[in-house]
């Protein structure tokens, strides 16, 4: 028997798990486990970090099978009627939620779905209640082991990491630009590097690895954290030495997990009059891997390693429309018939911002997009979509993803790339081409930021053609606002903005696909270092999330970091017949697994897994189980 502590309403409550894989089958453990866990307030502040947790039993399955367990953790909201204008012919998500149930147990799996209300208010303290969340995780796996992931959907928190690394450096170098203790390098040099950095702005290894010593990272209110930069030519002695070329600095975060691998000891040299000649800086590279459990210490190189799998499906960041009137506009932005309006502006003041100002967040198309992509997921499971089954790759100023995409089956590896195989400069353009060829495993390399990718300009009006029908953008034309993706897409940005318009003509095949993209930053949350998650501004147009519902997705996995690599043994996981999440988890495995630093990117890249997490179902595999299909 095992045992978790946890703290509900300010009190500390034991919760005793059973050693049995199988939960009862009126999952009374289960129901009374929701019921302690509402209410949570994991530091005793007065702030409920849970409000309620709920078991919906309406969504299980019909009868019960022994098998892995599942849970989908849906936002409470999602399941509750709409009663306000046009949002009031938004969809039942419920019959959907109790399909994927349905399918997942005749996989094999047991799913259970939990309806969950989280801490939304101004104060930014996400880090806090993504791990109450945790605890709700570890309490549920405590009662029933075989536990294998979870399915987040909805809005929820993300963890923000920052991590601080004595990085040895030797390159070129500036230090104090415009003050006394101005010194540059033109000619490499030896230094010490210790900046802290944002490394993952979502990272789902927090919630997944649940024997790992997370909450001791976690700092909820603003720190500067202090910065060096110090040389040491010949090298920065292993037992430390003294400079006097050196740069002093910080950097402010906020509701954050901080990854310390490496401390220092820094001491100031002083002359004559008590002035500051130089500092003794000692490297305490020992101090590192705290948030690693027991076992992963034990590893060749150690590092979090996820237990279950975790993937979020949430469109409240993508579903927009355009606001339906605004000050000085001559009219609403979308005509009688619901299409998209010129708009002239009147006076001389300047014009709304045509990606900022006129879009706001759209209820009903969250739940049509949800619903849509729950229904895709049906219909793949069951054989009910037309696959291509084949491999793409789409690749921009950067090399060819094919043969990588082409190991996630053994029955590629004569597959003929035809025009699958897009490289070198291609155009937007060129993508929406690729894109309407249909491949069920798809990777994308391209120069990416939150909101998208940077591809080749193309000719403007031949992408709005491509499209076929209304362009769901507005471009500044004088005093008027226009439907054209010149604005957004006249640079060779590929986003939100493009995604939406295929989707809402109907331009894409009716297939679906799972994604492996490679971009910097693809899966992060913008404007997640700076706001709590339940702000309206939140995730806004994030551009892998745009992929996933606008282009028929059905997973995703992508890096929410500015960085270089790509998870290794991914696709060849998908080939074993694996689940998209388990694949996932296979590279956090082989980086584990590594005996030199040098295998896995140097000092700096060694946890360079954590960076990566999974959006959409994690539970999918690339050919569904024959028990499934029709």
């Amino acid at each position: 028997m095992r045992t978790f502590w946890v703290i509900a309403g300010g009190v500390l409550v034991m919760l005793l798990g059973v050693s049995s894989p199988v939960l009862a089958s009126d999952d009374s453990d289960l129901e009374r486990l929701c019921r302690r866990l509402s209410g949570l307030d994991l530091n005793a502040d007065g702030t409920l970090e849970i409000e309620s947790l709920q078991l919906r039993d309406d969504l299980h399955a019909d009868s019960e099978r022994p098998g892995r367990l599942v849970i989908m953790l849906v936002e409470a909201r999602l399941l509750e009627d709409l009663n306000t204008g046009e949002d009031r012919l938004a969809p039942d998500l419920r019959p959907a939620l109790k399909t994927w149930c349905r399918d997942l147990q005749l996989e094999g799996w047991r799913a259970r779905v939990m309806a969950v209300r989280l801490h939304a208010s101004s104060r930014h303290q996400d880090g806090r209640t993504l791990l109450a969340l945790r605890e709700v995780l570890r309490a549920v796996r405590g009662l029933d082991p075989s536990l294998s992931g979870v399915v987040l959907l909805g809005r929820f928190p993300d963890a923000f990491l920052v991590r601080t690394v004595n990085w040895r450096k030797r390159t070129p170098l500036k230090l104090a630009t415009g003050t006394p203790r101005e010194r540059h390098y033109e000619k490499p040099v030896d230094y010490l590097r210790v900046v802290p950095e944002p490394v993952a702005d979502r990272c789902d290894l927090v919630l997944s690895d649940l024997d790992g010593r997370w909450e001791t990272l976690y700092v909820e209110g603003r720190e500067r954290i202090p910065s060096l930069l110090a040389v040491h030519p010949g090298g920065v002695p292993a037992a430390g030495g003294i400079t006097d070329a050196y740069q002093r600095g910080g950097r402010v975060f906020e509701d954050f997990f901080h990854l310390r691998d490496g401390r220092l000891e820094v001491r100031e040299v002083v002359g004559e009059k008590d002035r500051v000649t130089g500092l003794h800086v000692v490297p305490l590279d020992a101090y590192r891997d705290r948030e690693c459990s027991e076992a992963d210490l034990q590893q060749p190189n150690p590092m979090a390693r996820p237990d279950i799998v975790v993937s979020r499906i949430d469109a409240s960041g993508v579903a927009l429309r355009p606001r339906s009137r605004m000050p000085g506009a001559s009219g609403p932005f979308l005509d009688s018939s619901g299409k998209p309006a010129v708009v002239r502006f009147e006076g001389d003041q300047p014009l709304p911002h045509w990606s900022r100002d006129l879009w706001e967040p759209d209820p009903l198309m969250e739940r049509t997009l949800l619903l849509e992509f729950l229904t895709r997921n049906h219909r793949f499971r069951r054989g009910e979509l037309e696959v291509s089954f084949r491999p793409a790759s789409f690749a921009c100023d950067l090399g060819s993803g094919y043969a990588v995409a082409r190991r996630a089956s053994t029955r590629w590896q004569s597959e003929a790339r035809e025009d699958l195989d897009v490289k070198g400069r291609p155009s937007l353009l060129d993508f929406v081409t690729w894109l309407r060829r249909p491949a069920v495993m798809r990777t994308l390399r391209a120069h990416s930021d939150p909101w998208g990718s940077k591809l080749a300009v193309a000719d403007v009006e031949a992408l709005e053609r491509a499209c076929a029908g209304p362009i769901w953008c507005w471009s500044p034309q004088g005093r008027e606002l226009v439907p054209s993706l010149r604005a957004a897409a006249g640079k060779g940005k590929l986003d939100f903005f493009l995604y939406q318009t295929l989707w809402r003509n109907r331009v894409l095949p009716d297939h679906a696909s799972f994604w492996l993209h490679t971009g910097c930053d693809s899966i992060t949350p913008p404007a997640a270092a700076r706001l709590p998650y339940n702000h309206p501004r939140y995730g806004r147009r994030q551009g892998a999330e745009s992929l996933l519902f606008f282009a028929n997705g059905l997973a995703l996995v992508g890096r929410a970091k500015v960085f270089y690599d790509e998870p290794r043994g991914f696709c060849e996981e998908l080939a074993r017949g694996r689940t998209f999440g388990e694949a996932w988890r296979r590279y956090f495995e082989i980086e584990s697994a590594a005996t030199s630093f040098k295998q896995v990117g140097g000092r700096i890249g060694r946890k360079r897994a954590y960076f990566w997490s999974v959006i959409g179902d994690w539970t999918l595999r690339l050919v569904p189980p024959e028990s499934l299909q029709r």
